[in-house]
């Protein structure tokens, strides 16, 4: 027979580093809500008949959110051996509401004090035993994060029941019961933990005072972007053409031996298709990389933790706030796991809010046609590349404010908890571990997706009608689709049959849209009218519907084929809109009487601004 202990927490409290460990697995860890969004589940790495669940973390059980209902029915329905609650050793106070409510069920409880490794470096005395006195149920201090403690911790969790059973706290007072465990909270917590002002806390504050001041908060954030993508543009470039020369190369040799062989055109060309397509793909890895490695190390150092909280006060000034950020924040490394983020959303209006507008944030896979087009069209400008986050957090903004404008997404958003960690240097360790993850990911992507786009990219390219077409490309198949429907990009300034079907196939996967380009397209600045409609069409890249995964997800959040219906018009239409004004911006800029007419727009609007004003007074 099977037993599970079930680990329990609040969000950012460790709970996914301890499965890490116990288990010899791996999944993302993060400084807010909704990194884990659904139960984990993995074997013991000792004993293979005890099951580990990772549950999402809660703060509570008021049962307001999917994450907090998830964590309450299995509790009910599944109920485990044992239940670890592990708990935020430097933020034991608020950390230890939780454990009060879980003690009250019939289920053995063992606290595991994380982060006493923080503790001890904080110069911070914890009393454990007070602690065990006071709740009646055993207590380790551990560090998840370097394996401290923990195999006493899985020894307590598996012993007899009635050890672990802990006091009752569901008694009432003539208070609320929320408000009585936070006045008994409040009353044992001195008891339990002495704190200092550390050296590293004080650091942390004076250069908070900086990153974080009110004016240049956002300027530093985009310096620091702009940082990162140089750095990826410049040094994973070089590594990218290397890697693009090695599958020429290839796709040479491979070519020359079934030439030998005397090998069919058909053939021939689909092999080398396939070649190319992969060496277009693993020539982006590179950059890919290095981006996740330098946003891994802004997260685990606790600066995202602190763009968040600035996002959010940004977004607050259009009517955002709340949890809708998070799954928003999370998209920024996958957009699938940013639209699962949105179960953490209490009102179903504010979710749907989150599901329409989550897509906008600009994805690892966007992140690497960002860079290309950096690199080939403006001449490796990471300026380019940076400012589409800065267009995202606009388009969040703006197009979020006209949703709020519908009844259907007027509620306002829900409360926002979020952890502020102290300022640190991330661990190699955990750095690589996010690398491997990706790596696996991008492999699994251009195994299913972009191997399969190749062959049916070449299959359009190279018949047509009249059967096989060779180079003769404009009696394809694809110059046939291509020719259809790039009307439909003439007023965004890139009309072209090549940017329409790399539109298309930017559905299936965003890295499709450099695959494409580079199958279809000689010279991408060929393909647009000037550089503001490249840039144009970047931004038409960001706002657009995602990529299949991700619609398939959003799909089954909504849970509504009408409202999947209207999110995908709403984004295209958010695409099309903002691409346009930026070609009609161009056209006005690249004409004479560009900025006559931009001065006489200006003077009419100061004029109808002043005349309501006059209007107002005379009232």
């Amino acid at each position: 027979m099977t037993d599970t202990i079930a680990l329990i927490g609040n969000p950012n409290c460790g709970k996914s580093t301890l499965f890490n460990t116990i288990t010899n697995s791996y999944q993302k860890t993060g400084n807010w809500t909704g990194v884990t969004t659904a139960p984990k589940i993995s074997k013991y790495k000792y004993d293979k008949s005890v099951s580990i669940v990772d549950l999402p973390g809660i703060y509570s059980f008021d049962v307001k959110s999917d994450d907090e209902k998830s964590v309450l029915t299995f509790i009910k329905n599944t109920p485990p051996k044992a239940i670890i609650n592990i708990v935020d050793g430097t933020n034991l106070q608020r950390n230890l509401y939780l454990t009060l409510e879980l003690i009250n069920f019939n289920i053995p409880v063992v606290i595991a004090v994380n982060m006493v490794d923080q503790l001890e470096s904080n110069k911070m005395s914890f009393d454990k035993k007070y602690l065990e006195d006071w709740l009646g149920v055993p207590v380790v201090p551990i560090s998840a994060l370097k394996n401290k403690n923990i195999d006493k911790l899985m020894e307590i969790a598996l012993v007899n029941k009635k050890r672990l059973k802990g006091q009752n706290f569901a008694l009432y007072n003539g208070k609320t019961l929320a408000e009585q465990r936070y006045l008994l909270i409040e009353s044992k917590i001195d008891n339990v933990i002495k704190k200092k002002i550390t050296k590293q806390e004080l650091i942390t504050q004076k250069i908070d005072r900086v990153i974080m001041h009110k004016f240049f908060a956002l300027p530093i954030f985009f310096c620091v972007l702009t940082l990162i993508y140089y750095l990826s543009i410049s040094v994973g470039g070089k590594l990218g053409y290397y890697i693009e020369n090695a599958f020429s190369n290839m796709q040479t040799c491979i070519k020359l031996t079934l030439l030998n062989g005397k090998a069919s055109k058909v053939s021939i060309g689909l092999v080398c298709s396939i070649i190319d397509g992969l060496g277009t793909v693993f020539s982006l890895l590179p950059q890919i990389l290095i981006l996740y490695a330098l946003l891994a190390v802004l997260e685990l150092s606790g600066y995202a933790s602190r763009i968040a909280f600035i996002l959010h006060s940004v977004f607050n000034q259009f009517g955002l706030s709340g949890k809708s950020l998070v799954p928003m924040l999370v998209s920024c490394g996958c957009t699938v796991a940013g639209l699962s983020a949105t179960r953490t959303i209490e009102s179903k209006d504010q979710r749907r809010m989150s599901i329409f507008l989550t897509p906008f944030m600009p994805c690892g896979a966007k992140m690497a046609v960002f860079g290309h087009f950096a690199h080939t069209v403006f001449n490796g400008n990471a300026l380019v590349a940076s400012s589409m986050y800065l267009v995202s957090i606009l388009a969040v903004a703006v197009f979020g404010k006209i949703l709020k404008n519908f009844k259907c997404f007027s509620q306002n958003g829900s409360c926002f908890i979020l952890e502020m960690p102290l300022l640190k240097v991330p661990s190699i360790k955990d750095v690589y571990y996010v690398l491997i993850e990706k790596i696996k990911d991008f492999i699994i992507k251009v195994g299913l997706i972009v191997v399969a786009l190749s062959i049916i990219l070449w299959f359009l390219k190279s018949f047509g009608v009249s059967g096989y077409v060779g180079q003769d490309i404009e009696k394809s198949f694809v110059f046939f689709l291509g020719n259809k429907i790039k009307y439909i990009f003439y007023p965004l300034g890139f009309g072209s049959w090549q940017t329409a079907i790399a539109v298309i196939c930017g559905l299936f996967a965003k890295e499709g849209i450099v695959e494409t380009l580079e199958l279809v397209a000689l010279d991408n600045n060929a393909l647009f009218n000037n550089q503001f409609c490249a840039y144009g069409f970047m931004v038409f890249v960001l706002l657009s519907p995602p990529c299949l995964a991700s619609l398939i997800t959003a799909k089954r959040e909504l849970g509504s084929n009408k409202w999947f219906m209207f999110m995908l018009a709403f984004q295209f239409t958010c695409a099309y809109v903002l691409a346009l004004i930026i070609n009609l911006l161009s056209i006005i800029i690249n004409y004479k009487f560009g900025l006559i007419l931009i001065g006489i727009i200006a003077i009419i609007i100061l004029l109808k601004v002043m005349l309501t004003k006059s209007i107002n007074l005379n009232k």
